[in-house]
């Protein structure tokens, strides 16, 4: 349930020679260091993949480079990305392998791909939900993820805090 309530976030525009690759061994694909779900922490420049609750975002800043599109996609500039198709797109680049195993590692299914949401920073309306999902961030007044955690904390303390000798020791609401 923590992927429902928190997500993962993996930067893919400077992976290292061995993330985005399967371990021989294992089959399991190495993951870059995974970024905190906050968008004050994710780069303009950058790619990001986002899993959460068994769905996937791909989320790209405004300002990435021509090269670094044409290497993930296919495409050298934003707007040419179609956002209308809901998996990675295919080319015959390594960063794109590394891209789709990652893809595939975080929501394994069962059709052989991930359904993917393409997002793109200042473009598309898909960047609210987006933005909902990065739960550091205060989001439409809800709590950040570290208010949510620190209230259920005060709740714990207040329940288990012994009642009077008259009073039963847990009450349920």
């Amino acid at each position: 349930t923590m992927d429902y309530f928190y997500p993962t976030i993996a930067p893919l525009h400077m992976l290292a020679e061995n993330e985005g690759v399967a371990d021989e061994v294992t089959g399991v694909v190495a993951l870059p260091k995974l970024v905190r779900a906050s968008y004050s922490l994710l780069d303009p420049a950058g790619i990001y993949l986002l899993a959460s609750g068994g769905s996937l975002m791909l989320w790209f800043g405004r300002q990435v480079s021509p090269s670094l599109l044409q290497a993930a996609v296919g495409v050298s500039a934003l707007e040419q990305i179609d956002t209308k198709v809901h998996t990675v797109p295919e080319v015959s680049t390594a960063l794109n392998q590394k891209i789709r195993a990652i893809a595939d590692g975080l929501v394994p299914t069962r059709a052989g791909y991930a359904n993917v949401q393409i997002v793109r920073q200042g473009m598309d309306q898909a960047e609210v939900h987006f933005a909902s999902l990065l739960v550091e961030d205060r989001n439409n007044d809800n709590m950040t993820y570290v208010d949510f955690v620190c209230a259920i904390h005060r709740q714990i303390q207040v329940e288990a805090r012994p009642k009077g000798p008259s009073e039963p020791k847990w009450s349920y609401h």
